[in-house]
């Protein structure tokens, strides 16, 4: 009679299961993580670098808005052409 179509359908999902997980803990294990600072001192500087730019960059943001709404004022302002 042979095996059923629904056990080989089963046998195939576990195989691709366990062929997935197999995978899976090869591409973990070949992912290196770098090691963590020694010194918090660093990782200080570098948030407080971040911060400084975050916020020259709130400020440009800030200075492109105001030039916008500027000249959209102005052409609202202006007759029309004739």
């Amino acid at each position: 009679m042979g095996i059923p179509d629904w056990a080989l359908g089963v046998g195939f999902i576990i195989f691709a299961g366990a062929l997935a997980q197999i995978v899976v803990v090869k591409l973990r294990a070949s992912v290196r993580v770098p090691p963590p600072p020694q010194d918090t001192g660093e990782l200080r500087e570098a948030f407080d670098a971040l911060q400084h730019r975050v916020g020259e960059l709130e400020e440009r943001l800030d200075f492109t808005e105001r030039l916008l709404t500027n000249q959209r004022e102005a052409d609202r302002l202006e007759p029309p052409p004739e």
